[in-house]
């Protein structure tokens, strides 16, 4: 007679907890390791630039923070032949400047398990700094990369600033266009319609905006915005329905607009998917596969996966901006700004990795902004307090 089967005793919940965690584990490790071997495929075809011994070392741990040099040049080489900026930007597609030059730290190495923090440093185009390796010559830094070459561009910032750079990230004109696309677009939130005819930016409406690639290049180039502005009374001779200039900050209003793009542009990464692993290969092919980002040759797969589970909760909306305090000068005949370095220091002491006593978190103030409307009167606004607020209203990035 065959002996009857034992019912199978049933698994207590701490059995069945530590069997889905051993599957999810194994999961985990499976994605983990063809998105390791597919981006190292991707990555062997990413343009790259050589750096040598200019880059500070990162640690062999991985668990400092890390600064990026992100840069967006204002090459035209890449440009279709047809494309108005080919004409209009006054330069030859050999010329090379530095349009945005943004110091990104990464920094997951908190106390608590998922504390991470992220922020953006600006620094002026027209910031006047010492070139490294040429004795007693100081240059405008977006013009660095045309009379030298960036890893002198890098080591002229680190000596200068006193801050450590471990990655650089490159991206232009064309390569800007094609990363917006691949993100999906962008919809913003205007109070006006937008033009400024030298970055070619043309937005003839307001309110929530679908921007073109184009209009979105436009948004984060202008330093000469204008708004049309209805019901105006007068403004320097101006009509009452009129385009008007609000960007009086010029530079520093173009800084903050790249910072706030950045914030929408991040959420709407995340939006895309870019926190779920599987989603993550198909992003990773379409912008480092599609040659128009070149990163510097030290960033690895390993790097970039490893940043990427570390910043996977991260919310955008919790980067930090900074500006860099300057004040407008001339030298040489030229336009430049100068570092406040009593200002500045807090600021840098913090992207240096120096613990600093005072909190200059959010600081987005500059030695020349013309939005200060300290001391209005509870009368009427005058004609300059109302430009102040256009100018607020005007310059605001916001999603939809």
């Amino acid at each position: 007679m065959a002996t009857p089967k034992r019912p199978r005793p049933k698994r207590t919940w701490i059995q069945r907890f530590f069997l889905i965690s051993c599957l999810a584990v194994l999961s985990i490790s499976a994605i983990a390791a063809v998105l390791l071997a597919y981006t190292s495929d991707t990555v062997g075809q990413i343009p790259r630039t050589a750096f040598g011994n200019t880059l500070t070392s990162q640690s062999t741990e991985g668990e400092e923070p890390l600064n990026f040099l992100l840069i967006g040049s204002d090459s035209i080489a890449n440009l279709p032949e047809d494309h108005p900026l080919r004409w209009t930007s006054g330069r030859s597609s050999r010329q090379l400047l530095t349009d945005t030059l943004i110091i990104l730290r990464l920094d997951s190495s908190g106390a608590g398990v998922g504390e991470v923090k992220a922020s953006a440093l600006s620094i002026p185009r027209d910031l006047y700094l010492p070139i490294a390796g040429y004795r007693d010559t100081w240059e405008k830094v977006n013009s660095l990369v045309y009379f030298t070459d960036k890893p002198t561009l890098v080591q002229s910032l680190q000596d200068f600033l006193e801050i450590p750079i471990h990655h650089v990230v490159e991206v232009d004109f064309n390569g800007f266009m094609r990363l917006f696309e691949t993100l999906g677009g962008l919809d913003v939130y205007l109070e006006y319609p937008l033009r400024d005819r030298k970055a070619q930016l043309d937005i003839p409406i307001s309110g929530c905006v679908s921007l073109t690639p184009e209009q979105a290049l436009g948004l984060v180039r202008t330093r000469e915005l204008q708004a049309y502005v209805d019901n105006f009374d007068g403004w320097y001779g101006s009509a009452p329905n009129a385009w008007v200039r609000v960007d009086g900050a010029g530079d520093f209003g173009r800084q903050e607009r790249q910072q706030d793009f950045l914030i929408l542009a991040l959420q709407q990464a995340f939006d895309s998917g870019f926190r779920n692993p599987l989603k993550i290969s198909q992003i990773v092919d379409e912008i480092l596969g599609g040659g128009f980002v070149i990163l510097d040759d030290r960033l690895t797969p390993e790097n970039a996966i490893n940043l990427a589970q570390q910043f996977k909760d991260f919310r955008p909306n919790e980067l930090e901006k900074y500006l860099l305090p300057t004040v407008y000068d001339f030298a040489n005949e030229l336009s430049i700004q100068r570092l406040v370095e009593a200002r500045a220091d807090p600021i840098l002491d913090y992207f240096r990795g120096v613990t600093s006593s005072e909190d200059e978190s959010q600081n987005t103030e500059n030695e020349n902004s013309e939005d200060d409307t300290s001391g209005a009167a509870n009368s009427s606004p005058t004609n300059e307090e109302k430009r102040a607020e256009i100018i607020k209203k005007a310059g605001n990035i916001k999603g939809c």
